[in-house]
């Protein structure tokens, strides 16, 4: 059933731009009804004429190992990093080896051969690799494969045991065939996701990545796009605030949507598409566009949202926002959008504030102020210590 309302909703929003605004009320509340008779058939009518049947359950076996590689420690280009693969074997004992496939531009610092391993049931085990990131990356991953010796004795001992299975003998003994059959080396794999660039290595990318660097120094979130992908960007946008608009002008067609309509993913697609197009026209040097798109994300789609958590969008258009400001003449204005940034994250513990000291530190030096600037680039690293940028420009000022 929620694939015919898919239908519908989808149905809708493209045909929003073909017809006025007050024949499409009319069109959405006729979907509307028409998927509440949807709904009424299938569960309602559609049970009544059709016989239910219950599956059993079926034949689990427990999760007998459990893994986990990280990067144990901050990430700069040109620098050494460790990352550690770890094993724990949960009800049998286990053997096996582990192999690291390492992209181009990374380099052991020892020999890397095969780390072989054998754990007795309830052992874990951890191994420490220290690479070396030579050059910049970008989607490309270091891949850890795990060949682990299947152990199908103890695991057919474990079935045949089971209460899982001890209501139907075939269930048992057709676990047993498949785990008989199956391969002798039970083989996974595990990706450890990273950039890293001659300003800031990323291994964390929930604390956000903002990697386009201005000429007049400012740092800002980069949302690539391409000259022929702007017009659909403008017409989604456009698409989107005449749905919501209706929606939001008829309060018995939002209550309803509001519980049988995600609309969360719709919203945060706007906001995004906000702030790229506020992006592009900024990057193409219309920053008069550019103002006119943030700030209607910043002072009426932020406020009006409330499906998504906004504090992240919120942040990226601000500073955006500021930059525009300064270089408009208004720094005024703009450091005061910096410094909003910097207390918003410092009282959400967001580690993007580190980019709002970089963004107060880069203004301080353009006025000239570079005591003040250096002061912002420290407390920068203070949040990051492997802000690559920051450790460069400290460098420019001291020499």
């Amino acid at each position: 059933m929620k694939d015919n309302y898919n239908f519908f909703i989808l149905f809708t929003v493209n045909k929003t731009r073909r017809i006025g605004a007050l024949n499409f009320s009319v069109y959405l509340l006729f979907c509307v009804f028409f998927c509440m008779a949807l709904f009424f058939f299938e569960a309602v009518l559609a049970p009544a004429s059709a016989p239910a049947f219950a599956s059993p359950p079926m034949p689990v076996i427990a999760d007998w190992f459990a893994l986990d590689a990280k990067f144990e420690s901050g990430l700069e280009l040109g620098s050494i990093a460790n990352i550690s693969c770890g094993l724990k074997s949960l009800f049998f004992d286990i053997g096996g080896r582990i192999e690291i496939i390492l992209p181009r531009g990374v380099m052991p610092v020892t020999p890397l051969a095969p780390i072989h391993f054998k754990l007795k049931k309830g052992e874990a085990a951890s191994y420490k690799i220290p690479l070396h990131f030579l050059k910049e990356l970008r989607a490309a991953p270091i891949v850890i494969n795990y060949y682990i010796d299947f152990p199908k004795a103890d695991m057919i001992k474990t079935v045949e045991a089971s209460f899982n299975f001890s209501g139907d003998k075939e269930e048992k003994q057709a676990m047993i065939r498949r785990i008989k059959s199956a391969e002798d080396i039970f083989q996974i794999s595990q990706k450890l996701d990273f950039i890293v660039t001659a300003n800031e290595g990323f291994t964390d990318f929930a604390a956000g990545i903002y990697d386009d660097y201005l000429k007049s120094g400012f740092l800002i979130k980069r949302a690539g796009l391409s000259d022929m992908a702007i017009a659909s960007v403008k017409e989604e946008i456009v698409r989107y605030e005449e749905l919501i608009s209706t929606v939001r002008n008829a309060a018995e067609l939002r209550a309803y949507l509001s519980t049988h309509m995600d609309m969360v993913s719709s919203e945060d697609k706007y906001l995004n598409m906000l702030y790229t197009a506020a992006y592009y026209y900024f990057t193409t040097g219309d920053s008069v566009t550019a103002g006119k798109y943030l700030n209607k994300l910043n002072n009426e789609a932020l406020k009006a949202a409330v499906n998504v958590d906004t504090a992240e969008i919120y942040v990226d258009s601000l500073i955006n926002l500021s930059v525009i400001d300064y270089l408009a003449g208004k720094k005024k204005e703009a450091l005061a959008g910096f410094e909003k940034v910097r207390g918003f994250c410092a009282a959400r513990n967001d580690a993007r504030v580190r980019y709002a000291y970089y963004n107060i530190a880069n203004y301080h030096k353009l006025e000239g102020d570079l005591s003040a600037a250096a002061d912002n680039y420290r407390k920068a690293l203070a949040v990051k210590p492997m802000f690559t940028a920051c450790t460069n420009e400290l460098k420019k000022i001291n020499d």
